[in-house]
């Protein structure tokens, strides 16, 4: 059989009559009436690649809500958050959320989950309007890590003062675009909406838009990447066509490779949705709420739209305030996901190399967190470039060669960027700069792990271990710059530095690289009062993870701390959080911290506390995620 197939192979490539032959019984590819041909097409002849892609978190991320997709508990439970109760209920093979009064549980008004979005760290749910096609992202997501339901309100990053419909949104509009393949919103009433608007009326685009729209297919799949498949599915329906692309190395045009594209275009592949961006026009924008993004895998991207920056503005409405700009750090590096593509371009390894996104990740390998290797999660895509340092790792990092402060990704993509209700690494690959970060007001790669240490030290450390002059120190904030950044971004920073901190204080200990774990005990219960949920949530987090890294908490703290809820409001929040600082003032210092200053009762240190609060106070400011 090898002799066979290598006779054919040999007969493809010199151009025989019997390739001739072979050419004209081709079909021609007959012109089809729809460009995608979905990923069960694909399933005929790359079952393998299919596989490894169906087992990935893209291809779940929007699903009809059954009984093998819908991963919330709806089991008749009452959630009590925000002022209304939900109860998600299922009835047969449908799933619905009952809006009910508190007090009285007069029932208010229920809604039928359609659809739902995400399935690895949390789940969303979509009801439908009844007269129309309006999908609305309603009020609770599942998340399955906590195993709990969390108002949308918590998840976002927002302060306690929000109404409880606050984070309702259309899904036409926005989620459609990126959680699915082909997707057309199919305004109807676009007309309508701008007559009105020339003619003065106030016209709510986000929700008076009307709504007819359809997807090649629910979720990320492979056209997504690959490029509309419909004309590729046709060509190869016959035998001989198949056999001759397998035997030779042509072309084939109708099928796009991300990795065989050039850096450009295939880096554009992932920031179509990986990298926030807006039409180029308002031409482009109607098309867009029409029929879809134009851009295909392959394309060129910035025909059709421009990556979103601090400074970017809508074709239509004109700059957005602080709606772009909050979403970046002061000297423009990305602090939300979603802008991974952004981050990609500002770095030097991307500017200087041939660096791609699939340099590090493949969607066809890998943990499905990520879609990266194990190899990968070492040094080894670093060092393949950088081969004199990897002659001697220790030389150039200063660690220990086995130790977090040695791999090459935790100081030189830090853990600076807010995803929904986590905290991920940064994709702005960049050196380490701790006195110019903290004059751009954000977190410098050595303090996220030296919390206990100040920018002032780490500006010393730097100069002592690679020789760079240390610059003198003035922070964003206006702190002095012997303070413990831990300590100032934790309490006085905006909040995706307090999200950030609180993460990363748990993060740090987990690793072993905090000496004394003890002494962030009040600082954690102080974050735990946060205006803001989702810092409390991180807050609480690090706190659990600070106690299993001692053992476990003692007894008499382990209840105050089991029923503290991160999402209690006001004064709900009050009597558990002033219970479980009880329990901890009752221990002996001796088990509270091995720093006298880190107490409940340290006059000092509470002044402390409040003097960096106040700053934060200043710095608070409601970020749009855009999600």
């Amino acid at each position: 059989m090898r002799v066979i197939h290598n006779v054919i192979r040999r007969l493809f490539q010199t151009g025989s009559g019997l390739l001739c032959l072979l050419m004209l019984a081709l079909p021609q590819t007959p012109v089809l009436a729809s460009e995608w041909a979905g990923s069960a097409a694909c399933h005929t002849c790359h079952r393998d690649r299919f596989g490894t892609w169906h087992r990935t978190y893209h291809r779940t991320m929007t699903q009809l809500a059954t009984q093998e997709s819908v991963q919330g508990a709806f089991d008749g439970q009452t959630v009590q958050q925000w002022g209304i109760d939900v109860r998600p209920v299922q009835r047969g093979d449908e799933y619905w959320f009952e809006y009910r009064l508190p007090d009285s549980d007069a029932l208010l008004v229920e809604q039928k989950i359609y659809k739902t979005v995400g399935s690895n760290r949390y789940q969303q749910y979509l009801t439908r309007d009844p007269d129309g096609g309006n999908f609305y992202r309603l009020h609770m997501l599942w998340h399955n890590q906590d195993e709990r339901w969390i108002h949308m309100n918590a998840a976002f990053l927002g302060p306690d003062e929000q109404q409880f419909d606050d984070q309702v949104s259309v899904w036409n509009n926005n989620c459609i675009f990126c959680h699915n393949t082909g997707p057309e919103p199919n305004v109807t009433n676009y007309d309508e909406l701008l007559k009105r608007a020339a003619a003065g009326e106030t016209v709510d685009a986000q929700f008076e838009g009307e709504f007819d729209s359809s997807v090649a297919e629910l979720g990320i799949s492979c056209e997504s990447c690959h490029g509309p498949s419909a004309d590729h599915v046709a060509k190869h329906s016959n035998w001989l066509t198949r056999l001759f692309y397998t035997l030779t190395d042509t072309p084939d045009d109708t099928v796009v490779h991300p990795n065989k594209l050039d850096q450009q275009a295939s880096t554009q592949v992932c920031g179509q949705c990986h990298g926030q961006r807006i039409p180029v026009s308002v031409e482009v924008m109607r098309e867009f709420i029409k029929t879809g993004p134009i851009y295909r895998a392959g394309d060129n991207l910035f025909d059709s739209v421009e990556l979103v920056w601090p400074e970017s503005q809508l074709p239509v409405g004109g700059h957005m305030g602080d709606l772009f700009t909050l979403r970046f750090w002061p000297d423009r590096t990305p602090r939300l996901t979603a802008y991974e593509y952004q981050g990609l371009l500002q770095s030097e390894c991307y500017q200087e190399s041939e660096m791609t996104c699939g340099t590090c990740h493949n969607m066809h390998k890998g943990d499905t967190h990520g879609m990266i290797t194990e190899e990968n999660r070492t040094n080894q895509p670093c060092l393949a470039c950088h081969q004199p340092i990897a002659e001697d790792v220790v030389a150039h990092t200063h660690h220990p060669e086995d130790s977090p402060g040695s791999l090459c990704y935790n100081c030189h993509m830090p853990e600076v960027v807010y995803g929904v209700m986590e905290i991920h690494r940064s994709h702005r690959i960049e050196v380490p700069r701790p006195a110019r970060n903290a004059a751009d007001g954000r977190p410098n790669a050595c303090s996220l792990c030296h919390l206990d240490q100040s920018v002032e030290w780490a500006e010393q450390q730097t100069e002592a271990l690679w020789g760079v002059q240390a610059q003198p120190v003035q922070r964003a904030d206006g702190l002095e710059a012997g303070l413990a950044d831990g300590v100032a971004r934790l309490h006085a920073g905006d909040p995706v530095e307090r999200a950030v901190t609180a993460t990363m204080i748990g993060r740090s200990i987990q690793r072993g690289q905090v000496e004394q774990p003890a002494q962030w005990r009040w600082h954690l219960l102080h974050a735990m009062n946060d205006e803001y949920p989702a810092v409390r949530r991180f807050a609480l987090r690090s706190l659990n993870q600070l106690e299993q890294h001692l053992g476990g908490p003692v007894p008499s703290v382990a209840g105050a701390l089991s029923a503290f809820d991160s999402l209690l409001l006001g004064a709900e929040r009050a009597e558990p959080l002033i219970a479980l600082m009880q329990a901890y003032a009752a221990l002996p210092s001796v088990q509270v911290s091995s720093d006298s200053m880190q107490s409940s009762r340290d006059a000092d240190f509470n002044a402390m506390i409040r003097r960096l609060q106040a700053v934060g106070e200043q710095r608070s400011e409601a970020i749009n995620i855009g999600e």
